[in-house]
């Protein structure tokens, strides 16, 4: 009767188990599966969709007038403080950067900027020990630049056009900044503040 006993008992505890066992098996495949992100039906991307996009981007990166700016600005800042030879430096780097703008998609019109304002910012890195000449090519440069951001935009840089009545015997001369201070690059140090906001791009 003991030996009855022990066996009922040995297999009802073998059941349990196995019972326990399978519905952990179950709970753990459930999760699996709830845990398993769906693959959701992601758009198919076509031959036509991919040419499509190498070409918005070979667009987008063929003219930068942002990229143009920021070299413009350096060299400006140079002649506010009267310093030839780092506008001359800086002069070359904005050349550079004019001379790689991919122009073949862009109007005649701009290409010409794109020229003028190149052979300005050559003239001006070649005469590091010319001050009044390379302010003289900055205010062809800078109409220039500001003919571009007409054309272009800013491409989300808050630029404002300066004006110094006093530069070129009193015909004045404007020039784009970073900021709505007053920094006189024609005059330099001797009339810093010389000069009003003309216009705020």
């Amino acid at each position: 009767m003991k030996n009855v006993l022990t066996i009922l008992l040995v297999g009802f505890l073998l059941y349990s188990c196995n019972k326990n066992n399978s519905s952990e098996k179950v709970t753990e495949t459930d999760l699996k599966t709830q845990e398993e992100p769906s693959v959701a039906a992601a758009p198919i991307k076509t031959e036509n969709d991919s040419e499509k996009d190498k070409e918005e981007s070979a667009v987008s990166s063929a003219f930068s007038i942002k990229q143009i700016v920021e070299s413009y600005l350096p060299l400006k800042n140079a002649l506010t403080k009267d310093d030839s030879k780092t506008a001359s430096l800086e002069a070359k780097k904005l050349y550079s950067v004019l001379k790689k703008q991919d122009a073949s998609k862009l109007d005649s019109e701009i290409k010409d900027i794109l020229e003028s304002a190149a052979e300005d910012a050559e003239h001006i890195g070649e005469k590091s020990d010319d001050i009044a000449h390379q302010r003289e090519h900055l205010l062809s440069l800078s109409n220039d630049i500001t003919d571009l951001i007409k054309e272009k935009g800013t491409d989300g840089l808050k630029l404002y056009q300066d004006f110094c009545p006093m530069y070129n015997n009193g015909k004045g001369g404007t020039w784009i900044s970073e900021s709505e201070e007053i920094i006189n690059p024609y005059e330099g140090q001797k009339m810093i503040n010389c000069g009003s906001v003309k216009k705020v791009f």
